[in-house]
């Protein structure tokens, strides 16, 4: 469907790493995607997680108000995914009980929403061991997931009949802090750099202290 999706994939990675601004406090962690300047005071604008509304796997409706003031964690995903999804769910799974007690909310988007129903994703999250009080895995519109990975995540999200399974999304899980803004790209499917999610998440605490 795409021809140049692993190109778009790449450019969006590169553009998300390179607009990133070291923190002068704080946590020391990067704010990731485009800044601009506040022509009244000169503040600088960053990058924020526009609004989103998506049914989780109990068919809840999940939206931005659901992590605002909360460290969060997201991926994009599908439950049929033959090759890196596996991998990047189990270190999610992993996070997530290392994390225990942290506060956080972990977001995973299906890129298949239109077979990724609520009930098919109850039934792997139930599969697959996965804990649901702070883990949505959401479902929804297609476009609105796509547009949203692209803008909202700077991560790619879409259908590509070149890919495996059908779909093309990043393997990168992104972490977004209580304000909403992306502070963090990781690969989900190594330990090491999920690891430093980890101990990315205790610094941006720290920052709120």
């Amino acid at each position: 469907m795409m021809k140049n999706s692993f190109l778009y994939m790449l450019l969006v990675f590169l553009f998300a790493c390179t607009a990133s601004e070291k923190q002068k406090n704080g946590s020391g962690l990067p704010f990731l995607g485009h800044h601009d300047i506040d022509p009244v005071n000169s503040d600088t604008v960053y990058h924020i997680v526009p609004p989103f509304a998506f049914e989780n796997q109990d068919g809840a409706i999940i939206t931005n108000d659901n992590v605002k003031e909360k460290i969060h964690v997201v991926n994009f995903f599908f439950t049929s995914c033959p090759s890196i999804c596996p991998k990047m769910m189990s270190q999610l799974k992993r996070l997530q009980k290392l994390s225990d007690g942290m506060d956080i909310v972990i977001l995973s988007y299906s890129v298949d929403p239109k077979r990724d129903s609520v009930p098919r994703l109850k039934r792997y999250a139930d599969e697959n061991g996965f804990s649901t009080v702070n883990w949505h895995l959401m479902t929804g519109d297609a476009d609105e997931i796509y547009e949203l990975g692209m803008t909202g995540y700077n991560l790619s999200a879409m259908e590509d009949e070149s890919a495996d399974g059908g779909f093309l999304h990043s393997e990168m899980v992104v972490l977004v802090d209580k304000k909403g803004r992306l502070r963090g790209m990781y690969e989900g499917t190594q330990t090491k750099a999920m690891d430093q999610l980890l101990n990315d998440i205790k610094k941006l605490q720290k920052e709120d202290e």
